[in-house]
């Protein structure tokens, strides 16, 4: 099995095309191919602006960036010149966030090229939703698995997210019956970013299925995973790639690298000095 690489992005919330010009920058000023991207959620799937969530919609009158599925989910010159690159990644699998039209992911879940396992969110058919308890099986042999949504038990949990955002218990017990390298869950293990916050069922699945790797989005901040052990499970939390650090930098922490081959393998974040050089003023002609 030939070693394969893969950048793994923490939430987005529309800055999909951003996503994949850092993709094809790292590539070129790495000299080192990527096999695609994963997300861990909140990719801001919302192909309707007049379907909006609260939050989502409050962003999005500061900053057109959190509209970006709209740019994908239908053709857009935009869209068009970066998905005519040769060298672009296969795809961006991602699972679902709290923040998504899960409306819209459903009605598009048994459509044009889907896959027992994921399925196709834009015209282009190169950014994919991994289905919810599923796993599917990438590039170069790596297996990746999927929960959708955040805990509804724990203490500190939000109320008021819609139930399909919610982890559903049978797609967690479906995945800790299965066999897998990663796990991609918007939320966090129980108590790994905040006390009585996170997912009993997170932590269930990783007790059971043991992959090699877990990321997850959501929180700001470093929480308390130097303190928790998951093990033999390396678990990593992404920040946000917003573009809001100072000079419209991108965050430390919202872009990771993972190799993979028959040996398993091996994470590491983006180098913050380079995540620095993309930025909200230039990362279309990176």
């Amino acid at each position: 099995m030939i070693e394969q690489t893969y950048l793994i992005f923490g939430d987005l919330h529309g800055r999909i095309l951003p996503a994949f010009r850092l993709a094809l920058a790292w590539q070129r000023e790495h000299n080192e191919p990527l096999a695609g991207l994963l997300q861990v959620g909140d990719l801001g799937y919302f192909p309707d602006a007049s379907r909006l969530d609260k939050a989502t919609k409050r962003h999005a009158e500061r900053d057109p960036l959190e509209l970006g599925a709209q740019l994908v989910a239908a053709r857009s010159p935009d869209a068009d010149a970066l998905f005519a690159e040769p060298d672009l990644p296969q795809a961006l699998w991602f699972t679902a966030g709290n923040h998504e039209d899960h409306v819209a992911l459903e009605a598009l879940a048994h459509g044009a090229g889907c896959t027992r396992d994921d399925f196709p969110v834009d015209y282009y058919q190169r950014v994919r939703c991994l289905r919810d308890g599923h796993v599917a099986t990438l590039l170069g042999g790596l297996r990746v698995g999927a929960l959708w949504g955040i805990d509804g038990q724990a203490p500190n949990s939000r109320r008021k997210t819609p139930p399909r955002g919610r982890i559903s218990p049978r797609s967690a017990t479906m995945l800790s019956y299965e066999s897998f390298d990663v796990l991609l869950t918007h939320d966090s293990p129980r108590d790994a970013m905040i006390v009585h916050a996170g997912s009993d069922a997170i932590t269930t699945v990783l007790q059971l299925a043991r992959p090699a790797f877990a990321f997850f989005g959501h929180y700001h901040g470093e929480g308390r995973l130097d303190s928790c052990d998951f093990a033999p499970t390396q678990v990593y939390h992404l920040d946000g790639l917003e573009f809001r650090e100072r000079g419209g930098c991108a965050e430390p922490n919202s872009v990771g690298v993972l190799r993979w081959g028959k040996e398993g393998g091996r994470f590491e974040y983006a180098d913050p000095a380079w995540l620095r050089t993309i930025t909200r003023h230039n990362w279309q002609h990176r």
